[in-house]
């Protein structure tokens, strides 16, 4: 497994394992992830088999913007995505709907998905110049979370060719659904949910 420091002049050198379709283990704005191309089929069905993942449960992909979330098929209710600029980036996480004609949408066989804009300057490099990324957590269904690289490599092997070396919250981002038009709180997380709800109620 090569190593680099997470540090913006590696961020090229990220994005070209990204653009290969290949999965890295990374620090994100949250917990280390496992961080692979959203827009790769491949890259989602190996992201699945690396952690043992219940199908069932959907992967979360990070933007470097919310125009690039629309862009790629993302729906954003009246209102929505201008109350969200005034928060992202930042650690919440939000699920909203897809279009039809979304690639995630074919990607994932999901009608919806989880987007955050992490607040974390390597990574939105990194997505500026690959794609945007899907970022589950680093270990397997069950097992605590990677905290560096040497404990990505203990799960990981030799299925994962680059690690990147570099420091987490360790805290998990704040899971809100959009669904019904109004925040519901999923997860609470790195995030006060009160915030987004001043924000959306106008108080702010």
């Amino acid at each position: 497994m090569e190593r680099v420091k997470k540090e913006l002049p590696s961020a090229p050198l990220v994005a070209d394992f990204i653009k290969r379709e290949e999965i890295v283990c990374s620090p994100t704005d949250t917990l280390y992830g496992l961080i692979g191309s959203s827009l790769s089929r491949k890259v989602f069905e190996e992201l699945y088999k690396l952690k043992r993942r219940n199908p069932k449960k959907p992967l979360i992909v990070l933007f470097d913007s919310l125009k690039r979330a629309k862009e790629l098929g993302v729906v954003f209710p009246e209102g929505v995505k201008e109350k969200l600029s005034a928060i992202f980036p930042e650690r919440l996480t939000v699920v909203l709907p897809l279009k039809e004609s979304s690639p995630l949408r074919r990607i994932t066989e999901k009608e919806d998905i989880a987007i955050r804009v992490p607040k974390d300057e390597f990574l939105l490099k990194v997505i500026e110049l690959s794609h945007p990324l899907f970022a589950p957590s680093a270990n397997p269904e069950g097992e605590k979370p990677a905290e560096n690289c040497s404990e990505c490599y203990s799960y990981f092997k030799d299925n994962i060719s680059l690690c990147v070396e570099g420091k987490s919250s360790g805290k998990p981002s704040t899971l809100v659904s959009l669904l019904g038009g109004r925040p519901e709180l999923l997860r609470e997380g790195a995030f006060p949910f009160e915030k987004l709800l001043e924000v959306f109620s106008g108080k702010t």
